[in-house]
Formats: structure tokens, sequence, C-alpha cells
């Protein structure tokens, strides 16, 4: 065994994103089994409402299952990789005993149980709310009274994505570890040295080393502007969804975003600083201020964000303005649905300020750490 149960435990990411998945989508397909029961009972005055419902229930399942399930696959490709690098070495010792690579990522296939913990949490969830959700959704009698049942068959939501992942963790690791032995061990140590150059002129050297910092982590790149692209998907539609369905429906959204969004940039920036340790340590000894080793480490990474949070307007635009606009353009008294520019304004100030003040707190991170962490190198 390569991964013990104690680091799995820690990605906690996965388990959250694999929850809300689950969540969602249990109780929308419990929900739509138990709407298509009464499909006989619905009369002709009731026969739009009772199609907007159910095109409601599908569009819901698809879009937000569909796109948290895609995001679970990405994080655990993010997670894995991650683990791979800080245990590099170790995993290149084994490689280096003659263990073949099959074998040794085969270990990783107990990341498969954060997502069954993850999943088993968000069936759980959903059943604690679904009383609720029925009672709300049965609200003014448009169709006859969705009654609760229990379906075993919806069980499968919980155990074809732990086999699912379970065997997608493997794969992954596989290709992660195709890499020689003796370069996995070489490689680590995670926490390196940016290697630049140190020019004549002061200004030009921070700004060199920003660029060594941001190219050299790819994927976190990646994960910063994923980590804004949820937060201003998910608030704006959030709140739109309100004026268009249930409150409840625009509430879980918007939650479920928040904590897409705060998991994915924590991650990001917390690795940003956690790999960078002795680049920052080395600027703190040679008399760089906090501001400017924040700036040289984190400054750049606002160009994902501010990218990220564009497509993520533009991305819930098109989901709700298809939802709406196209899907449910046959159902009689629906709403039409246009971009909210007030609602756009609101949640990029909001932005503004939780960005920039995630980005003080890690500076500060940044102010603490210890000179002596360079010695070592």
């Amino acid at each position: 065994m390569t991964v013990s149960f104690k680091d799995a435990l820690k990605f906690i990411g996965i388990i959250i994103t694999v929850c809300c998945a689950i969540f969602v989508c249990n109780l929308f397909l419990n929900y739509g089994i138990d709407l298509n029961a009464v499909a006989d009972a619905v009369s002709e005055k009731q026969q739009a409402a009772f199609t907007a419902l159910r095109l409601n229930n599908k569009v819901v399942c698809a879009v937000t299952g569909g796109c948290l399930g895609l995001t679970s696959a990405v994080l655990l490709v993010f997670y894995i990789g991650h683990y791979i690098e800080e245990h590099s070495a170790r995993f290149g010792i084994l490689k280096a005993l003659g263990y073949g690579d099959f074998k040794v990522a085969a270990g990783c296939a107990v990341f498969g149980f954060c997502v069954f913990i993850g999943a088993a949490a968000g069936y759980g969830l959903s059943w604690a709310l679904m009383v609720r959700f029925y009672a709300r959704q049965n609200e003014g009698a448009i169709i006859p009274t969705v009654i609760l049942r229990y379906h075993p068959v919806l069980l499968l939501t919980v155990i074809l994505p732990t086999l699912f992942y379970s065997a997608l963790s493997v794969l992954i690791a596989y290709f992660k570890l195709k890499a020689p032995a003796l370069t996995l061990i070489k490689g680590g140590d995670r926490r390196r040295l940016a290697k630049v150059k140190k020019p004549k002129e002061h200004g030009s050297f921070l700004t060199e080393l920003a660029f060594n910092v941001f190219k050299g982590r790819k994927l976190l790149v990646f994960f910063v502007g994923f980590g804004c692209f949820c937060f201003s998907t998910m608030t704006q539609m959030g709140l739109s969804m309100r004026d268009y369905a249930s409150d409840m429906m625009g509430y879980m959204i918007l939650i479920i975003g928040l904590v897409l969004a705060a998991m994915s940039l924590l991650l990001a920036l917390s690795a940003v600083v956690g790999g960078n340790a002795k680049t920052i340590a080395m600027l703190k000894a040679n008399g760089y201020s906090m501001k400017e080793t924040g700036l040289a480490v984190l400054g750049l990474y606002h160009i994902p964000a501010v990218i990220g949070f564009a497509i993520g307007s533009v991305y819930q635009w098109g989901v709700l303005d298809v939802m709406i606009n196209i899907v449910f353009s046959s159902v009689e008294g629906t709403l039409h649905y246009s971009f909210e520019w007030e609602l756009f304004g609101i949640c990029l100030a909001i932005f503004v300020v939780a960005y920039e003040g995630l980005n003080v707190i890690y500076t500060l991170l940044i102010a603490k750490t210890p000179v002596k962490s360079v010695m070592s190198e």
C-alpha cells in the first residue's frame, strides 16, 4: 500500500466536491422518478407546469451534477499529481527495488475511499433534505401531489462513482509514475528555489522571478482560474435562479459554488506559497520587503483569476439562456432571461474584495516563512 487512509483523508476537496455532486443528483433523480409516477394523473391544465418541472429536473441534474462530476475528476488528477510530486522519492525507491509501475500505482486506489466518503455523505444529506424539498415542490398544488418514495437503485450514485474514481486514480498514478526511478528520487524535494538569473536592475529581477514562479506551476494557474470561474458562475447563477425557480434551488447552487471556489483557491494558493518556500526565504534573506516578495510569488495569479471570473460570467449566462429561453420556450408563463448587469457588478465587487483579501492573508503567511528553511538547500 503506497497511500495510507490517513493520507487520503487529507484530500478533503475531493470529498466535498463529490458530496455536492451526489447531493444534487440524488435529490433531483429521486424527485424525477416520483414525478414521473404522477404523469397519468396530470390534467390538461396542469400539463404545462408538469412539463416545466420535469425539464427543470433534467437540466439541474445534467448541468449541476455533470459539472460537479467533471470537477471531481479534475481535482482527482490534481491531488494525485500533487501527492506523487510530494512523495516522488518514495515512489522512486519502490521502483528501484523492482516494483512495477502498475503495482506501485495500484496503491492509489485508496483515493476512491475519499470518493466513497463524499458520495455517502452527499446521499445522506440529500435524504435529510428530501422531505422539505418535496414539500416545497408541492406548494401551490399546481400538479398532483408527488409522494416521496425510496428507490434502492439510486444507491448506484454512491457505488458507481466510487468504483469509477478508484480505477481512474490507478490509471492517473500509472501514467504519472512512468518516469525513471532515478528521476523520481531526485525530484523528491518539491520546494525548489526558482531558477532565475539575477539582472543588475532590482525591479527586473522580481519581474523575471514572478514569471518563473508563474510558469513553473501551470496546474496551479488553472486552479486559480477554476476557483474564480466557480465563484463567478455559481454566485450569479444561484442568485438568478431565485427568480426563475425556487429559493431553495438558488441557495443550493450558490452554496455549492462558494464551497468549490473556496476549496480551489485555498488549495492553489497554499500550494504556490508552500512550493516556493525556499524562494521566499531567499528573497527575505536578501532584504526584499514583504510586499515585494508577495507580488513576486502571487502577483501574476491575478491574470487567471480575472480570466476565470470573466469566463464564468459568460458561461452562466449561456447556461441560463439555453435553459430558460430555449429549453423552456414551449412552456407557457416562463419568464425571459437576459444578462443581469447589476448582479454582475455586485458579484464582481464581492469577488475583488474576497480575492484581494486572500492575497493579503497569504502575503502575511509569506512574511512568517523562516529564512532558515533555505539553509538546507
